[in-house]
């Protein structure tokens, strides 16, 4: 059975439900996956899961210099070289998101990850395209329904 580590920083509780959210959806799709809290996930365990999505809130003012959060980007500092999982970046946010996958991809680069899926939320709730485009990322891992692991 495949394996996923969804990740997140929350604040006010928007970004953990999406996480939740996700890995429900994941459930659903035959993937074992954990949803945990960056302040109760150990980076190192990281690279041991076949999927591996990392999510925290939006920051930045209006819609200009949105970034992570000093928590999240010191948490990617510790996650070692990730070898095998796809990775995929999850946020929240309040009017836009403009640079964040750009900056959340930039904090992820010492780690080798090469990120093949972005979603994004203003109310924390899983659309019908997430659930298409998780779909789709799960599809070209060659996970499926009946929950395959990826050949590795």
């Amino acid at each position: 059975m495949a394996t996923a580590a969804v990740v997140y920083e929350s604040i006010t509780g928007v970004t953990e439900r999406f996480g939740e959210a996700i890995g429900e959806h994941l459930r659903s799709r035959g993937v074992e996956a954990t949803v945990i809290s960056i302040g109760d996930c150990d980076p190192a365990t990281l690279d041991a899961h076949d999927l591996v999505l990392i999510g925290c809130w939006t920051s930045g003012l209006f819609v200009v210099g949105q970034h992570p959060d000093r928590e999240w980007v010191a948490f990617t500092r510790m996650i070692p070289t990730l070898r095998h999982p796809r990775v995929g970046l999850f946020t929240t946010y309040r009017l836009a998101t403009g640079s964040m996958f750009r900056r959340m991809r930039r904090a992820l680069e010492p780690t080798g990850a090469a990120v093949t899926l972005e979603l994004k939320s203003r109310d924390g709730r899983l659309a019908e395209g997430h659930r298409a485009d998780l779909d789709a990322w799960l599809a070209a891992a060659g996970i499926g329904g009946e929950g395959r692991t990826p050949g590795r």
